[in-house]
């Protein structure tokens, strides 16, 4: 079971960027245009993670026109299609034209996130809907005639609130990383593992807060994988839990340390 658990914690994190609503990742080349735009998302426990690409297909120069300094948009819906989030809302853009040149194969990638809340609140555990959009209006001085070109649209499982794990952070890459956050185990300590989602690459470690429930205590953690261990893709996983007396893994946090590509 402990096995089992453990796998779907991985895959929580590990598979979300692959999660698009229509099956298959956008290609804007549809516009007649070499070019593709599309978004990979991680679902967090406490942040969603949006990473929208831009990339060059063909084999010539592309330059992309803007009418503003924003070059895209993230908007998240609720089931009753109900907007939770927008990336633009509340931030200031310069009103000036403005040119983005990528070489023949060349791609370029944006990353924001977002915290769950609305309006002071977290927001339901749920299915919601994520559209990204490049705010391009033309290139190389032609107009883009489909906007589906410049459309991707994906699902977003946002979870449930974690109550022993919270503001768990990371710092670090390519195999040296310190994570550090806060825990209010119910027996005062905690446990840890990590995985490359195929294999065990530190054995379950146990951590003791010097507190109990409902205390908050802050914890760090030193985390240390030898190059020859590091997988050449795919993501590192940290697993924070807690157990019950038969061993039962409880509470899991998944915390993605590094995603290799």
């Amino acid at each position: 079971m402990r096995s089992i658990i453990l796998l779907l914690a991985v895959l929580l994190i590990s598979s979300a960027p692959s999660q698009a609503v229509d099956g298959k990742e956008q290609d804007s080349r549809q516009s007649g245009i070499p070019f593709s735009f599309f978004a990979d998302l991680v679902a967090g426990p406490e942040k969603a993670e949006f990473e929208l690409v831009l990339r060059n297909d063909g084999g010539t120069p592309l330059a992309f026109e803007f009418p503003t300094s924003q070059k895209y948009e993230i908007t998240v819906y609720d089931a009753s299609k109900q907007r939770v989030y927008q990336y633009s809302e509340g931030k200031a853009f310069a009103q000036a034209f403005e040119t983005l040149k990528l070489k023949p194969q060349q791609s370029i990638r944006w990353k924001e996130s977002w915290d769950y809340y609305k309006n002071g609140e977290r927001v339901e555990p749920g299915e919601y809907t994520v559209a990204a959009k490049l705010k391009a209006v033309g290139v190389n001085t032609k107009p883009i005639s489909k906007q589906s070109a410049l459309m991707d649209s994906k699902s977003l499982v946002i979870p449930g609130m974690n109550p022993v794990f919270r503001k768990i952070n990371v710092e670090g890459s390519n195999g040296s990383y310190i994570v550090y956050g806060e825990a209010r185990p119910g027996n005062g300590w905690f446990h840890y593992s990590l995985e490359d989602g195929h294999n065990e690459l530190v054995s379950e470690t146990k951590v003791a807060t010097g507190s109990k429930y409902p205390e908050w205590k802050h914890f760090t953690i030193r985390i240390d994988v030898t190059r020859e261990k590091l997988p050449s893709s795919g993501s590192l996983i940290l697993n924070l839990y807690e157990e019950d007396q038969a061993g039962t893994m409880l509470n899991i946090y998944p915390v993605l340390l590094e995603r290799f590509k």
